[in-house]
């Protein structure tokens, strides 16, 4: 009965100490629960936390660019005649762009000093056709501003789609380039380039483009054309022109790069053929953007606060509070934007532009790839094959006998080894004779341990002999096949530079007719 009790109270205790572990279990389970939800509500809180102060911080910002706006806004209330003159500019702009033919006057009030008034008139009196208005109008604005003035009747009257007419005023906005451009100039330059001006808008541009380099220093000028060799041949891979060769011959610069400057000098015959090819003329060019930002400038005295102003609202709409760029900011280095038109860019206009006015660059690049792509391929090589140096030429290779007597040499085992071993188990089984014969037992384990090192010996060095006979002749056998295959490899070199040098001289002749 005691025996029944205690097994009863020793399942009892099994019992509770299972639900015990089972609500320590549930315990454990709901307290990571709750960390991990208190984790994501951490994290969640802060994420708003930073939301709400960026917001704040902005709303802060834009109220204080707000505030500063509205004290702007007061200061270019006095600019009122100003202001009148843009509108108007405006309206005019926007009936030129919408096909206008005859704007008329636009009777602007006296705004003294501010170039504006005088060159929107000048605009109107030009594309109207009067011509004394417009010679009266446009000397008074270049008398104020002669950079903005001649810039903007170039611009104007070329989104009235009067090309010819702003000619002699693309001259003056588009004067000598210097180390780099601004925006506007680079959009004119690309204009020019795209045939919008016609002819003599291209011929301009060009011969702009071609002082700068005629004006270059010779060392300067040596190397740009170095930047622009760089580019026709890419990056150095050492790979290309050495796949198909032996190993031996993969470092011989006559062997690798002929094939290699070849496929350069084909490649630039292929980009100069394509941007010479006639293209349509693109006289729609867009420059109402150049011409507002050139009109909302404003008058000089208040250029800093129109500036401002445009920040203003900017912070107010974006918060990001950046002026946009004037029409005189730079736009790059000359150099760089040219060599960037031909090998970077393929707008068609500017990369033929590029290789009228890079041509002498080009010619000598050209002549320079044939010259190296019409090398002969030597005669014969230093080569190191498989430990052994040898001339490896046309007619095979003369010092391979010697090189295979050397593997010979190299492969003899002096026999002294195994006549010991040999000498040693013929004493054994002398030994074993005479113990024989005298009936000493105890001499016969020397005569048998004799005998068995002396044929031990005699049997390996035997064998290394043997096999030293026929690693020889494997290795004379291989050193034969490869100094025949770099044999057959230059060969062939030599066939592929003939038909090689008859196409490095027709691409050479192509670039040069048609850059002359």
């Amino acid at each position: 009965m005691s025996g029944d009790w205690s097994e009863w109270w020793g399942d009892e205790d099994y019992r509770q100490n299972r639900r015990i572990r089972e609500l320590q279990n549930d315990v454990q389970t709901a307290y990571s629960h709750a960390e991990s939800r208190s984790r994501a509500l951490q994290s969640r809180l802060s994420e708003v936390q930073g939301t709400l102060e960026r917001r704040l911080g902005r709303l802060a910002k834009s109220f204080d660019a707000f505030v500063e706006l509205s004290d702007v806004r007061l200061e270019l209330a006095m600019f009122d005649r100003e202001s009148a003159v843009r509108h108007r500019t405006r309206r005019l702009l926007t009936g030129l762009t919408q096909g206008a033919g005859d704007p008329p006057p636009l009777d602007l009030d006296e705004c003294p000093g501010y170039w504006l008034r005088p060159a929107a008139d000048g605009l109107a009196a030009l594309v109207r056709g009067d011509d004394e208005a417009a010679e009266k109008f446009t000397a008074e604005a270049i008398a104020l501003d002669e950079d903005r003035t001649t810039l903007f009747l170039t611009l104007g009257l070329a989104t009235a789609g009067r090309y010819v007419d702003a000619v002699p005023w693309l001259s003056r906005s588009l004067p000598s380039l210097g180390t780099t451009v601004t925006a506007v100039q680079r959009q004119l330059w690309i204009a020019c380039a795209d045939g919008a001006f016609g002819a003599p808008g291209a011929a301009h541009i060009e011969r702009r483009l071609t002082e700068v380099i005629d004006e270059m220093p010779g060392e300067a000028a040596e190397q740009e054309r170095e930047r622009w060799r760089q580019a026709v041949t890419g990056k150095p891979d050492g790979r290309r022109g050495r796949a198909k060769l032996p190993r031996e011959l993969q470092n011989v610069p006559g062997l690798t790069e002929p094939p290699v400057v070849a496929e350069s000098l084909a490649g630039l015959r292929r980009k100069v053929e394509e941007a010479l090819q006639p293209v349509d003329a693109e006289p729609a060019a867009d420059f109402v953007g150049l011409l507002i930002t050139l009109v909302d400038e404003g008058a000089p005295d208040e250029r800093e606060l129109m500036a401002r102003a445009r920040e203003l609202r900017d912070i107010i709409e974006t918060g990001a509070g950046q002026r946009p760029p004037a029409w005189d900011a730079p736009a790059g280095e000359t150099l760089e934007l040219l060599r960037g038109d031909l090998f970077s860019r393929s707008t068609p206009g500017p990369r033929a532009l590029a290789v009228r006015v890079g041509s002498r660059w080009l010619r000598a690049i050209a002549e320079g790839l044939a010259e190296r792509a019409s090398a002969a391929p030597p005669d014969a090589v230093d080569v190191r094959v498989y430990g052994h140096s040898l001339r490896v030429g046309l007619d095979g290779t003369p010092a391979l006998p010697e090189a295979q007597a050397t593997i010979d040499e190299a492969a003899v085992v002096s026999p002294t080894g195994e006549r010991l071993g040999m000498a040693v188990a013929i004493a054994g089984v002398l030994v074993l004779a005479l113990t024989i014969a005298a009936g000493i037992p105890a001499l016969a384990v020397v005569s048998a341990v004799m005998i068995l090192v002396g044929a031990g010996i005699w049997i390996k060095l035997r064998t290394d002999r043997s096999r030293a006979r026929e690693e020889a002749e494997h290795n004379k056998e291989r050193l034969a096949r490869q100094a025949e295959t770099i044999t057959d490899a230059l060969k062939n070199c030599h066939t592929v530079h003939n038909n090689l040098a008859k196409t490095v001289e027709a691409d050479r002749q192509a670039i040069v007719t048609v850059l002359t």
